[in-house]
């Protein structure tokens, strides 16, 4: 009985990692063998993995900004970001407001996403259209994990099971700068393998929140999301969630 109590033991052992007592650390064995980074890097992502549980509200300014290099091409999208999660569901919405190309004046540009756990509706108001997009059939998903297939808003949900699917590095904090900074290299087995080469996440920290994102692409196009005037403490009310699609709009379900 002694000897099959040591066993145990010894195959527990082998698979928490001692410097953090978390079996997903493994993950982090392809990193350079630089353990002090790998053990800090451990140390950001079990504080991100807090905020995103705790976080139940967020409204925030957003700034897209599209890059493509070979079109010689620049377009930045700005609007407001809404987030709000209890014990049902949890909601997010991307709203544009307007939008800049290139040299020329902003104008108003309108589009809407919204994630409901369960589905993705977008609505252009340029083009007059609507798309309503099944995500989930029995279980509700977290909206920001959701969103990252269309966005690289990344950190927000399941920090914890970022190492899996990421090679991670920590930049060096600028002095007297409030952030950290982290570099994801998408691993080959990753669900962002064929879409970005690498992703660059600002994190605040005083909120521990990801706040600057930018991506870039497998075609060498660069995506820079920005959020500001972040509030995590006033509830966004559930109204701003329901958005009502004009009668006029074609609509589509994928």
């Amino acid at each position: 009985m002694k000897n099959k109590i040591k066993i145990l033991l010894i195959i527990y052992g082998l698979l928490i990692c001692p410097a953090c007592s978390c079996v997903n650390c493994r993950a982090f064995e392809s990193n350079d063998g630089n353990l002090p980074e790998q053990k800090e890097i451990i140390k950001i992502i079990e504080k991100l993995n807090q905020t995103a549980n705790s976080l139940k509200n967020l409204s925030a300014q957003i700034e897209y900004t599209h890059a493509q290099p070979l079109f010689e091409t620049r377009t930045v999208r700005a609007g407001k970001l809404f987030y709000a999660k209890d014990a049902n569901n949890s909601l997010l919405r991307i709203n544009f407001l307007t939008i800049k190309q290139d040299d020329s004046a902003e104008q108003n540009y309108r589009e809407d996403y919204v994630f409901d756990g369960a589905k993705l509706v977008k609505i252009d108001y340029q083009s007059k259209s609507a798309t309503s997009e099944q995500l989930a059939k029995d279980n509700a998903i977290e909206p920001f994990e959701l969103v990252q297939d269309y966005f690289p808003i990344i950190g927000l949900a399941k920090p914890d099971e970022l190492a899996q699917q990421f090679d991670i590095k920590l930049q060096q904090k600028p002095d007297k700068q409030n952030f950290t900074t982290l570099l994801l290299t998408p691993k080959e087995n990753s669900r962002f393998f064929k879409t970005y080469k690498q992703v660059e996440i600002k994190i605040d920290s005083k909120n521990f929140l990801p706040y600057d994102f930018s991506a870039l692409t497998c075609e060498d196009e660069k995506i820079t999301i920005k959020l500001s005037q972040i509030d995590i403490s006033a509830a966004v009310k559930r109204g701003v969630f329901d958005v009502v699609i004009p009668a006029d709009f074609v609509q589509m379900q994928k």
